[in-house]
């Protein structure tokens, strides 16, 4: 349970760290407008804080809200920064892409959800650290949210356990 706890803590930390302090070229929060930065802190707060509440203090139903929530965040993380990276997905693919983009970058501007994505990654971290190729026109996941969608799979794999045990 411990190591869990500390997983999910490092996670927190981590990610209300990176989305608060400039730490450029590592990340992009110089671009970020001060409306987004505080959004992005105080939602990810809320959902990233419930599943430690529920290790520190023994509640069993916020243990099981962080198995599913870490394994829903890795998902989105995959589905926002690794899915376009790979593949431009096409025709019906991309209309199906696109309602899953906007519902996971809470992004609902009528048009192309990808291509609204892939103008606020130019703008946000278009001059970041990335250990990946730049592919023209597509997002290309920073050295930032790589270590970010690495420590969440391994919290969401360590909570399991740990509820599992």
């Amino acid at each position: 349970m411990i190591t869990a706890l500390i997983c999910q803590i490092v996670l927190l930390v981590y990610h209300q760290a990176t989305t608060f302090l400039d730490l450029f070229p590592f990340n992009g929060v110089r671009n970020y407008t001060r409306h987004e930065r505080l959004v992005e802190m105080g939602v990810n707060a809320v959902l990233m804080g419930l599943a430690p509440l529920g290790f520190a203090f023994d509640i069993h139903a916020l243990q099981i809200y962080g198995v599913i929530y870490y394994f829903f965040l890795f998902l989105t993380e995959l589905l926002i920064w690794w899915v376009p990276y790979f593949v431009v997905p096409q025709g019906v693919w991309r209309r199906v892409y696109n309602n899953a983009l906007a519902i996971g970058t809470s992004n609902f501007e009528p048009g192309d959800t990808l291509k609204h994505w892939i103008n606020i990654h130019e703008r946000l971290h278009s001059e970041t650290i990335t250990i990946f190729p730049r592919r023209a026109g597509r997002i290309v996941p920073n050295l930032e949210h790589t270590i970010l969608h690495l420590w969440t799979l391994v919290t969401a794999l360590v909570t399991l356990r740990a509820v599992s045990a």
